[in-house]
């Protein structure tokens, strides 16, 4: 039956389900999301869903309902190759070398906001490449979870459309799954190895579920969540965690990781977080947001191959790039700025209007504390890149941190002037998969900050 309730809600009822559902479910209606809110709840009406009357508060049914109309599904397989292939080479290799040396041939994985499974499916068939015929020696525990009801179900399907392998090779697909018309269905082998499980994130684990996992993925989820939802999740994630293990985020988030208390370091286009630091644990989260896009520049690697391989080596180092911002990039990951900042300056000796070296040597002073120098290179990218909304939006953040109230404000309303040209689905250049609605939620979240 369909809501007899007019449309569109009133500003206090729909900032009252806001609210609720912010406290329920941990999701994030305010401000300037309350559009979105009630665009969801046309389309809940349209599907039969009925919203109580008002002042009525909804129940925990009618929340579980509503709760598809209100989460992003954007996903699919492979995504972000590159920084697949980091999480294999310089994660998953090296701790499955130290367990196999151990002789304990065991590890426990979770794909945190799985969506409907295309991350978990992913991460599982990583692990076949790197371990090829020994797969089935190992104890490989992956565990799947989601908010949404209907995303489980489909991931326990394991059925999916061809554009849920626009990132992933003919060969890939081929290998793990089965053709169903224009369908394609995880291979029988594997549809037992991961458990599903519907999960909010603000929740402790789902049981069973051990409080040691070497992995869990979190990616592209805190920006829709409120500051208290992102506190709690990071904190029940994090002590999930066996002491040496691993939880990534993705790049565009790192900033709201570092805003609850969390340091970290970029992994391709993720972010690796550590423990909160004590002082963090005993204070609310901040309202200056320190958000470091990823150092790393905007290529895309190879997708892993399509057939399964032999255990590979773990390699003893990393090769030295030719190309300079390449090495830039290599250094940046391993904290060593100055030598960074040599490299990028060695390609604007070749090119001085190369955007992407000061790109780079922007977020090189930034990450290093050198504020004005970081600021001197985002000027020169507003006058060689003037449409690129990113370096506005790092600047804000910048001005921000000097506590210069006047001109965060300017960078970010010039941030959301270049925003306002682009579609919402637009891809940020070298946003790490950033699209434009997401950088416009940052950008407005520093609102509070710049009044």
């Amino acid at each position: 039956m369909h809501s007899t309730e007019q449309r569109p809600l009133s500003p206090a009822r729909l900032q009252a389900l806001a609210e609720q559902i912010g406290q329920a479910l941990g999701l994030d209606f305010q401000a300037e999301q309350l559009a979105r809110l009630q665009a969801a709840l046309w389309q809940a009406d349209q599907g039969g869903y009925a919203l109580p009357a008002e002042p009525a508060a909804l129940s925990s049914a009618q929340l579980a309902e509503l709760c598809p109309y209100l989460v992003v599904g954007e996903t699919y397989f492979q995504r972000d190759p590159s920084t697949w292939q980091e999480i294999g080479q310089q994660l998953l290799l090296p701790l499955l070398e130290q367990r196999a040396q151990q002789g304990e041939r065991r590890l426990r994985l979770w794909s945190a906001a799985c969506c409907s499974g295309e991350e978990a499916y992913t991460l599982l068939f990583l692990l076949d490449e790197l371990l090829g015929a020994a797969l089935d020696d190992w104890q490989i525990e992956l565990l799947g979870s989601d908010l949404n009801p209907a995303f489980i179900a489909q991931a326990r399907a394991g059925r999916y459309g061809p554009y849920a392998f626009r990132q992933s090779s003919p060969a890939w697909r081929e290998h793990y799954f089965v053709a169903e018309g224009p369908y394609w269905r995880v291979a029988p082998r594997w549809r037992s190895r991961i458990r599903f499980a519907v999960h909010n994130l603000t929740d402790a684990a789902p049981s069973p579920a051990p409080a040691d996992f070497d992995l869990i993925l979190c990616r592209n989820v805190l920006m829709y969540l409120t500051p208290a939802a992102i506190r709690t999740s990071l904190a029940q994630l994090q002590a999930r965690l066996q002491p040496e293990g691993s939880l990534l985020l993705s790049a565009a988030e790192a900033g709201l990781a570092v805003n609850a208390g969390y340091s970290g370091q970029m992994l391709g286009l993720a972010y690796r977080i550590g423990a909160p630091s004590l002082a963090a644990q005993a204070v609310p989260m901040a309202p200056t947001a320190v958000v470091r896009p990823s150092t790393r520049r905007q290529t895309v690697a190879a997708p892993v191959s399509g057939t399964a391989q032999q255990p590979t080596a773990l390699p003893a180092g990393l090769p030295t790039p030719a190309d300079p911002l390449q090495r830039a990039q290599q250094l940046a990951d391993q904290g060593r700025w100055r030598e960074a900042e040599a490299c990028c300056r060695q390609a604007l000796q070749r090119d001085p209007c190369d955007g992407t070296a000061y790109w780079l040597l922007a977020l090189v002073h930034d990450c290093s504390n050198r504020l004005e120098a970081a600021l001197h290179d985002l000027h020169k990218l507003a006058y060689l890149e003037p449409d690129w909304p990113l370096p506005a939006y790092l600047e804000a953040q910048i001005q921000l941190r000097r506590k210069q109230l006047v001109q965060a404000r300017r960078a970010q309303a010039r941030c959301l002037q270049l925003l306002d040209r682009l579609e919402d689905s637009s891809l940020i250049t070298h946003g790490d998969g950033l699209n434009a609605h997401q950088l416009r939620r940052l950008c407005q979240a520093l609102e509070t900050d710049t009044r």
